[in-house]
């Protein structure tokens, strides 16, 4: 019995077994009561003796989990000390010869009703259940519950093993609570949050991705491959990516879709591994967006930059008009002077003519490609077309750029130095873009220093190499860019020419990025230089 104070309240011989009523104060006074009888301590002792000669294996009361012994009623004929402490108790009479089902909580009474009936049928069983200890705690547990027979093979007893699963179950409600959380977070997220496999089949998508790919039902899209909606052309990409996930890294990537309607759209994903129990990437989890409006406007972007480099290329023709019509009017005067003096041969009296007009004829033909090369140059600029890149030689580039400039050069009698040994390495660029950037830098260098009467007359154009990239410099020495201009100098609309609008350099600067590369302005001594920068290719022309 428990240590405390023990008062004893009274007495009486009611149906021949004395009743008393126990009056029990723990160390703090606080009082308990138990109602008990003569008899029922008897015969609870009697149960004890006849356990105690029943045999039973020694680690039964040595065993570190609740081992106990019931019968077909669920009555407990005997249990250990580990099945006392789950109990919250050291007293085996306030539990042996009881009932099970008063410590079992009421809701788990039928299914344990299920197993003691299963186990008698001779078929062992097992279940969770919370169970009510003696000081009024809930408790989870797990037991496994076998068949005992006697010596015919028929079953007598239940014999159970049963552990403390609490923390278990308290760490699986957290679990289930923190998954309840994610999956609210999921299902409210408005970005599309999916999960696929390896293999690419899609295992969960919320609703936000649903709608995304115009998906009325889970099922159009949760088991299938992500390969079943991308654009052909990014199928590769895509691959690259789930790689790259399963490996252990992050990636993203921009790609097409065409949804269950069959309307394309533009995406873009940034995918995570998922790590499974072992730590390794069990699954890909990607955030993805819809970015169709963006890349709509990006589009719409490009054409009116391209319209804007069309209309600049027309008004840098406009400035290079009188050298251009100096240009052709010279190979058209020589063709004009070479058809007369072919025709004065013809007329010569006792003159081998054949020869001396086949020389002639030899000097026509090349002054007419030369015309015609000229005008080829001037179509490729004017023309409208949409960008497209190529293989070509830096070297090539900035040739064709001096002999549209080379009139105005002359006119302006400017000596042009051109430091430029022929590099091996190659650019993919579209050509006329480069081209167009280069002139606007030759153009208005020219300008500088025809405007400035006591500026040198020399022109530099510089081409160096590396492992990485070709840079193109153009540099004067007419001045340069006063100092407090020259963090606008490539912002739209503005100029220090009294007759400029300010769009060449900037559109200059977006030409250079879109081709991969970049335009920057460096102050140099009495002037200006500016290096145009292309990342090497490897590619052949």
């Amino acid at each position: 019995m428990d240590a405390g104070l023990l008062t004893l309240i009274s007495a009486s011989c009611a149906a021949s077994i004395p009743l008393f009523w126990i009056r029990m104060r723990n160390e703090q006074r606080a009082l308990t009561r138990e109602i008990t009888t003569l008899r029922k301590l008897y015969d609870d002792a009697r149960t004890e003796r006849k356990q105690a000669a029943e045999p039973l294996p020694e680690y039964f009361d040595a065993a570190p989990e609740c081992v106990k012994i019931q019968d077909a009623d669920g009555k407990v004929c005997r249990i250990n000390a580990a099945g006392l402490a789950l109990l919250e108790t050291i007293q085996p009479l306030r539990i042996v010869g009881r009932s099970v089902y008063e410590v079992i909580a009421p809701e788990y009474h039928d299914a344990y009703r299920t197993l003691t009936r299963k186990v008698f049928d001779g078929t062992p069983a097992m279940m969770e259940f919370e169970l009510l200890t003696f000081l009024g705690n809930r408790r989870w547990l797990e037991t496994h519950a076998v068949p005992l027979r006697d010596a015919d093979g028929k079953v007598t007893r239940l014999l159970a093993i049963t552990r403390d699963i609490d923390d278990r179950k308290h760490m699986q409600r957290l679990l289930e609570e923190q998954r309840n959380r994610l999956q609210t977070i999921i299902q409210s997220e408005p970005e599309c949050v999916k999960l696929q496999n390896r293999q690419g089949v899609i295992t969960e998508m919320n609703p936000a991705g649903l709608s995304l790919l115009q998906a009325s039902d889970p099922e159009q899209v949760v088991g299938h491959s992500i390969y079943e909606f991308l654009d052909p052309l990014y199928h590769d990409a895509y691959r690259q990516l789930t790689t790259a996930v399963f490996d252990g890294s992050r990636d993203s990537l921009e790609f097409e879709v065409r949804t269950i309607a069959g309307q394309r759209r533009w995406l873009e994903t940034h995918a995570t591994p998922l790590n499974g129990s072992d730590g390794r990437p069990a699954a890909l989890l990607a955030i993805t967006r819809d970015i169709d409006a963006r890349k709509k406007s990006e589009e719409k972007l490009r054409r009116q930059r391209n319209e804007l480099a069309h209309l600049c290329r027309l008004g840098t023709l406009g400035e290079l008009a009188t050298g251009l019509a100096h240009e052709l009017s010279q190979p058209l005067c020589a063709l004009s002077s070479y058809a007369e003096s072919a025709l004065a041969v013809t007329q010569l009296p006792g003159v081998n003519t054949e020869q001396r007009v086949a020389d002639i004829l030899k000097k026509i033909v090349r002054e007419s490609e030369r015309a015609n090369a000229t005008i080829e140059r001037l179509r490729e600029l004017v023309r409208k077309r949409k960008p497209k890149s190529e293989c070509c030689k830096p070297y090539d580039l900035v040739h064709e750029a001096i002999d549209i400039v080379d009139a105005e050069i002359r006119r302006h009698a400017i000596d042009i130095d051109v430091d430029m040994p022929e590099p091996t390495a190659m650019v993919s660029v579209d050509r006329v873009q480069s081209v167009q950037v280069l002139l606007n830098l030759l153009t208005n260098a020219i300008r500088a220093i025809a405007d400035n009467a006591s500026a040198s007359r020399q022109l530099t154009l510089r081409l160096t190499q590396d492992s990485a990239c070709v840079t193109i410099e153009v540099v004067d020495q007419a001045g340069g860019i006063p100092a407090g201009s020259r963090d606008r100098l490539f912002s739209p609309f503005f100029t220090t020419k009294t007759d400029g609008i300010g769009l060449g350099l900037s559109l200059s600067r977006r030409l250079a990025e879109a081709n991969g590369g970049s335009l920057d302005y460096v102050a140099s001594e009495n002037g200006s230089r500016f290096r145009y920068t292309l990342p090497c290719a490897g590619c052949t022309p």
